[in-house]
């Protein structure tokens, strides 16, 4: 009967456990900033240029690239 409870409270701390890590994960709680990437501005082009931002999935995180786009 001992057995019985101590095997449950451990599976329920573990649950529990499992369930706070679930809801932290899902609302973004344990992640990092998202890095901004900026690829430099070539000087020799001549014309209209303009900075173009998108943003791009990089190992399951969301960062936004901006790249120079000359006309």
């Amino acid at each position: 009967m001992l057995k019985t409870v101590i095997i449950g409270g451990v599976a329920s701390l573990i649950a529990i456990a499992a369930l706070f890590a679930g809801a932290a994960s899902a609302t973004g709680y344990l992640k990092r900033e998202a890095a901004t990437v900026a690829a430099p501005l070539a000087q020799e082009v001549a014309g209209d240029c303009v900075v173009q931002m998108r943003w791009v999935k990089s190992a399951g995180q969301m960062v936004q690239v901006e790249r120079p786009v000359c006309y």
